[in-house]
């Protein structure tokens, strides 16, 4: 009897999983760009990816000790390298790629979370993380874990780049300049003779970068420049225009994190910073994490920021983040931004020391005072 009422549960909860992604299409997608700094004005490079998965229990993880190279990532316990920056200036993400011919699904090769980790601790630059992807195509070692591919990006302080590929085929395009939108559609050459996606799953992805690149192309317009308010605003926006041929926009009921790698092109081991919303995006704040981090908030990193923002959303769903909270943000970035001006002094004067500690200093009161508006109330 047990047997039976536990295949029923195992059915049951099969049935609703398939039931939802028929109703909302395919959990498992993201949209990310790349921006240079001919764009952002201020001497940055941004890698941007909005993650859209299941899981909940979103954290950062930072780098012991041990490690070859200083890095931040940003993931869940299973996945802890959905996108990650090291002290390199080194920022890389992975997409979902298209439904293709030459998948492979072996759990015994290394997933997508595996190999960002395995660029994170050996590559200090773009064409490095290329390499090193390539040999891991070369070599057979790479599973995506279904019948797609992946789309991985890097970027460093001079150049990007994105690979698509599937577990035997590799196509990579190299960026310098404006920027590139990257939902679940493959777009280098000689990769849509390998892709086998259904029509909506494609129109769907199409819908997103064409979101994406009119709200990147709506601040170029008004202010010609990107900032990061800017990718904030594009990171959260969740309503389509009637004419759309799907109504799901870049943030989805199942955008579980975000994080905008802002790679400064002077001192990135020290000033290059991941601004992340830990849980989804319309209910809770972006927070800066620099790359020079020497410990983060506790709630970062067992969950609680993360169950914070998903008990909100459960109460509201999709609505817009309450202007004040806005308001709070821009005024938190602002600060950080100062503190990262008077960090780039002290460096210039070769006090690394004082500039590091001025940056954690900043950064922890900025998480301090979120947690206490976004009233997670836990004690350190």
């Amino acid at each position: 009897m047990k047997k039976i009422l536990s295949s029923a549960i195992i059915l049951l909860f099969v049935i609703t999983m398939q039931q939802t992604m028929a109703d909302n299409g395919p959990e498992h997608e993201c949209t990310s760009w790349i921006i240079f700094s001919d764009l952002t004005k201020n001497n940055t490079n941004i890698l941007h990816k909005n993650r859209d998965a299941l899981a909940r229990d979103i954290m950062v993880n930072l780098s012991p000790k041990t490690s070859r190279r200083k890095w931040i990532s940003m993931g869940n316990s299973t996945h802890r390298f959905a996108m990650a920056m090291n002290a390199s200036g080194l920022a890389a993400i992975m997409n979902s790629g298209e439904k293709c011919i030459n998948f492979c699904y072996d759990r015994t090769k290394k997933n997508t979370s595996i190999i960002v980790q395995q660029i994170m601790e050996s590559c200090d630059t773009a064409a490095q993380a290329v390499a090193e992807l390539q040999k891991i195509i070369r070599n057979g070692e790479y599973s995506h874990g279904n019948q797609s591919g992946s789309i991985f990006l890097f970027c460093d302080t001079r150049e990007g780049y994105v690979c698509e590929m599937t577990a035997k085929d590799i196509s990579t395009v190299r960026y310098d300049k404006g920027y590139t939108v990257r939902a679940n559609i493959w777009l280098n050459p000689n990769m849509q003779q390998l892709a086998r996606s259904e029509l909506k799953k494609y129109l769907n992805s199409a819908n997103r970068m064409y979101m994406a690149a009119t709200l990147l192309n709506k601040a170029l317009d008004e202010n010609k420049q990107i900032t990061l308010p800017d990718i904030f605003t594009a990171s959260r926006h969740h309503q389509m225009p009637a004419e759309a041929a799907d109504k799901r926009s870049v943030c989805f009921k199942y955008t579980n994190s975000t994080s905008s790698f802002e790679i400064d092109r002077q001192y990135p081991d020290v000033l290059s910073t991941a601004h992340c919303t830990i849980g989804h995006p319309l209910h809770t704040l972006y927070v800066p994490i620099p790359v020079c981090v020497e410990k983060v908030h506790p709630a970062m990193v067992n969950g609680d920021w993360s169950k914070a923002a998903w008990a909100r959303f459960d109460k509201v769903g999709l609505k817009d983040i309450p202007a004040e909270w806005i308001k709070f943000e821009k005024d938190q970035l602002a600060k950080y931004v100062a503190a990262k001006n008077e960090a780039r002094k002290l460096l210039d004067q070769g006090k690394r020391t004082e500039a590091v500690k001025l940056i954690n200093d900043a950064a922890a009161e900025i998480w301090d005072k979120t947690a206490g508006l976004l009233k997670l109330n836990i004690n350190k």
